[in-house]
């Protein structure tokens, strides 16, 4: 047995899982690269662990380390087991579909120049915008930045992320249920807007400014 290879391959299988479970926790869609790394590492470790306990012949099972090494390993195959069968973690079911095609109308959010500054009181603008679902509820975030940087609209409740767009760059989103929608930038947290949709109805079809 390769004490070092097996140390490494559950290593790997730690980290592997703990990135997965870090990237679809609901953080934001910019973490998703860490899910890809995290799979290979998780990949690795399940092929190192194997080698590890088989390095040099079939081990005794009597001997400590390798009775560690197989309740670490099906400690962490059970964990996943149970986690997928609860709708724990990853395999949590996404949030409810709040999306929909583009609306007759449509409203305009500005990122406007120096919104990557802490001190600067107006970033999204407007900060707070009212929409009617089905009429004017598709709406537009322009990074009007005059520097590279890249901005999200990442929603508090883990609805909705832009991931990040550049400098002259867009995001659209087209609400289609009815709520109040707050959201923030990741990278720029003090970045804070809402969009509030109305229900559809005659008396609020009024476009938003």
């Amino acid at each position: 047995m390769d004490d070092t290879l097996l140390t490494v391959g559950i290593l790997f299988v730690l980290m592997g899982l703990a990135g997965i479970y870090i990237t679809f926790s609901g953080i934001s869609e910019t973490m998703r690269p860490l899910a890809e790394f995290s799979v290979l590492l998780l990949v690795l470790g399940v092929i190192m662990i194997p080698g590890g306990l088989f390095r040099g012949g079939i081990p005794q099972l009597s001997g400590p380390k390798v009775v560690v090494s197989l309740v670490v390993v099906v400690g962490l195959v059970s964990f996943v087991a149970t986690t997928a069968a609860m709708g724990i973690g990853p395999w949590t079911p996404g949030p409810p579909e709040i999306s929909g095609g583009p609306t007759p109308f449509n409203v305009t959010i500005t990122i406007v120049p120096g919104s990557f500054n802490p001190t600067q009181a107006e970033n999204y603008v407007p900060k707070e915008v009212s929409v009617v679902a089905g009429y004017n509820s598709t709406v537009i975030w322009v990074n009007a930045e005059e520097v590279p940087v890249g901005h999200t609209v990442t929603s508090d409740q883990g609805l909705f992320d832009s991931g990040l767009f550049g400098q002259g760059m867009s995001w659209t989103f087209t609400f289609i249920r009815e709520g109040e929608y707050p959201y923030h930038c990741t990278p720029h947290p003090w970045m804070v807007g809402k969009v509030i949709v109305l229900p559809s109805s005659p008396s609020s079809a009024q476009p938003s400014s």
